[in-house]
């Protein structure tokens, strides 16, 4: 039960991690197109 529980507390924390991961980029992302965008 305890192993089970640690698996899915880790896939929930690797899930996350991704999740913040991907956000992060796609912020940073349209940050850089506005940027571009004003630039140009």
């Amino acid at each position: 039960m305890n192993g089970y529980l640690a698996r899915g507390l880790l896939a929930l924390a690797a899930l996350a991690l991704l999740a913040l991961v991907w956000w992060g980029w796609h912020q940073g992302g349209m940050a850089l197109m506005q940027l571009g965008m004003g630039v140009c």
